[in-house]
Formats: structure tokens, sequence, C-alpha cells
């Protein structure tokens, strides 16, 4: 998928996308007071008639345990890779980044990596310089920046 940078309707789509729940709550109703029952919603839409259940009879218990079942384990990668891209794949070996590169014509040598960037060098010789020039002069009883960090977006 992409999205232009321009294309907000696209961006709101795709973040409404990324961050709806599991499931619809108003599909979800008490049956009794033992019970929970999830209505079916795309019962009659795509589906032929007696594939699906029209609705889903669970105990709370029963839920918890569906709903547990999509959180992915901890630490645990979310792209599984099947093929010549399996990590146990006999041919594994023979499909890395280097051929690939090679084979579309790319250049196969390592982006040069930009040195860390500090503060300003001007920045540190003139508080080198007045911590010099002044005695009483402490860097840590110097005021706060100008900028509050911690500033809310408004998206």
């Amino acid at each position: 998928m992409r999205i232009e940078g321009a294309d907000r309707t696209g961006l709101e789509r795709l973040l409404r996308y990324c961050a709806r729940p599991p499931f619809a709550l108003e599909h979800l109703h008490q049956g009794d007071a033992e019970h929970l029952v999830y209505r079916n919603p795309k019962l009659g839409r795509t589906t032929a008639p007696g594939t699906r259940p029209a609705a889903l009879v669970l105990t709370p218990l029963e839920l918890i345990d569906k709903i547990a079942a999509l959180v992915p384990p901890p630490r645990a990668n979310g792209h599984r890779y099947f093929g010549v891209l399996a990590p146990n794949a006999r041919l594994w070996a023979a499909v890395t980044v280097k051929k690939i590169l090679e084979h579309i014509g790319e250049s196969t040598q390592p982006p040069r990596i930009a040195p860390a960037r500090g503060p300003p060098l001007w920045e540190m010789a003139t508080a080198a310089e007045q911590a010099r020039n002044d005695p009483q002069w402490d860097q840590v009883a110097q005021p706060g920046p100008e900028v509050e960090f911690d500033q809310p977006v408004a998206w």
C-alpha cells in the first residue's frame, strides 16, 4: 500500500484501519446471565447459507480465550517466511540480498554512515568561555529551554 504525502483521506483511512478493534462491540450482546452472543455481520453477503453460523454463543471465558488467541506471543517475529525465504530452506543461502541487488543492477555496497550530530559547536564554545570567565557560572543553574518539548500535536 502506498499513500502520497498530501493524501489526507488515504492517511486517515489507513490510521483508522490500524486502530480498529479486533471485533465490533455493537455485534456483541449478552444473551443471558452466563452467555454472550456475537452476531455475525457478514452472514448472507458473501457466504452460502449454512456455511457460517448466524451468531456465536460463548461464555465469557470462551470469548476471552478467542480474543487472547489474537495477541501475538511476546518477542516473536510478526513475519513468517515460507518457500526459499524460510530459515530452514535448502535454497536459503542462494537467495541473498547481495545476489538480488546484483541481479537488478544496484550497488551492493552499504550506504555511508553519517557521523552522529552533537550540539552546535558555537554553543559549547560560548559555555566554555563563560565558565572560564565567571567562577560563579554554573551550567546546571542555567534557565531551561524556551521550547516546551512535550507539546500535544493536533492532527
